[in-house]
């Protein structure tokens, strides 16, 4: 990983799942292959092809699946405008972005073959 820049390249083998967490405003680029997104909250498929880029708009749970394998980049986004009071409230209380349901979620990913579960990419 590139921490200066924030960017990173991820690996998905033939019928992998990985998991991202708190990985809000993450862009994902598919450099090979195919792979299927799934953010929890949303929804919304995203199948990105080679070439195909999005980023991730929820601060919750990103599934990241891939039939063919997959290559991918993981790039931090600019910092979103530091949002008031009473939007950071109301995203706290937002059960889409609840740790219980995060955790649930990495578990049941956890017990399939060739999962695995990752924090972002922003460097600390």
């Amino acid at each position: 990983m590139d921490t200066h820049y924030g960017i990173t390249t991820r690996q998905l083998a033939p019928r992998a799942t990985q998991m991202l967490t708190d990985a809000a405003g993450t862009e994902l680029i598919c450099r090979r292959g195919c792979v299927w997104i799934t953010q929890y909250g949303d929804d919304r498929d995203i199948v990105l092809q080679a070439g195909q880029s999005y980023v991730l708009d929820l601060p919750t749970a990103v599934v990241m699946s891939s039939c063919h394998g997959a290559e991918l980049t993981l790039r931090a986004a600019l910092p979103a405008p530091r949002r008031g009071w009473l939007a950071r409230l109301a995203g706290w209380l937002d059960p889409r972005g609840g740790s219980a349901v995060t955790r649930e979620l990495a578990e049941r990913l956890g017990r399939l073959p060739g999962a695995a579960v990752e924090r972002s990419i922003r460097p600390h």
